[in-house]
């Protein structure tokens, strides 16, 4: 893809609204032009920055003055609910059901919403895999530096699993915004036939205010060619990213998850975490 994406077209790829062809070459360009794929990550922080903001009151129930309005609203909103009714069941005759099934949202919005460093992880995921030159800012020789370097700007110890019994080597790490200006780790992996894998590790709250915690539990998550499982585990969330069938995929973290917890695990106390969620 040589020619650059319109404004619009680079807000929609931000917003997943493109077709999954068009979002990869997308995305190819913006490995290809590091300047703007640095101010399409910046419109991505400052998206889940804004979903993050009041995410709480989502869960809270209607005010109940407006719960009594729609169970009994007023003569007149009566009047013009039937009126309405009338008019839309007149223009759903003339569209047919032919326009109902183009409005028909696709497969991959009936799955559960994920969290917003879930989006983050498959974004990075998409602009950076495809880069050749520059995939990394530290790569895997300087493995040490990378994980001191990435835990400080975090606020948490991080670890680097070693995939290479699985086929995979260490391409190295990055630094990544994320939701509300916090910082993310991106970390690549690669393997002989040059099919890569990021993990991608966000620290949820703090240690004096923690934010999301819940029982580790694999979550998967499709977008296009690209898929992901998800955990969160205390303080911490990962997402597995890579463009690979669900099963082999679901193997890797399985792999990662064991290596990650091995050293705080006590006997008996944690198994596997079980894949939940829809099965597609």
């Amino acid at each position: 893809m040589d020619t650059r994406p319109g404004e619009t077209e680079l807000h929609a790829w931000v917003d997943g609204q493109l077709a999954p062809g068009r979002a990869a070459e997308v995305a190819q360009w913006l490995a290809a032009h590091p300047d703007e794929a640095a101010r399409v990550a910046a419109w991505q922080a400052q998206r889940a920055g804004l979903q993050a903001l009041h995410a709480d009151l989502l869960a809270e129930p209607a005010p109940p003055h407006l719960t009594r309005a729609l169970i009994a609203p007023p003569r007149r909103a009566r009047r013009f609910e039937a009126l309405a009714a009338g008019l839309l069941l007149a223009l759903g005759a003339l569209l047919g059901y032919g326009a109902a099934e183009w409005r028909r949202p696709p497969p991959e919005a009936a799955q559960v919403a994920a969290p917003g460093f879930v989006r983050e992880a498959m974004a990075a995921h998409a602009v950076y895999v495809p880069d050749q030159r520059h995939p990394v800012e530290v790569d895997a020789a300087q493995q040490a530096h990378l994980v001191q370097w990435l835990s400080k700007r975090l606020g948490a110890p991080l670890r680097v699993p070693a995939l290479d019994g699985e086929g995979l080597r260490l391409v190295g790490g990055r630094l990544l915004p994320g939701e509300a200006g916090q910082a993310r780790a991106q970390f690549m992996y690669e393997d002989a036939q040059g099919q890569r894998v990021t993990l991608y590790v966000s620290v949820l709250g703090s240690a004096a205010a923690p934010g999301a915690s819940a029982p580790a539990a694999f979550q998967w998550r499709g977008d296009g060619p690209t898929h992901s499982f998800y955990w969160v585990d205390g303080r911490q969330g990962y997402a597995l990213s890579a463009d690979l069938p669900r099963a082999r995929l679901q193997a890797l973290a399985t792999a990662v998850y064991r290596q990650l917890e091995a050293p705080a695990a006590q006997p008996g106390a944690r198994g596997n975490p079980q894949p939940v969620g829809p099965a597609h």
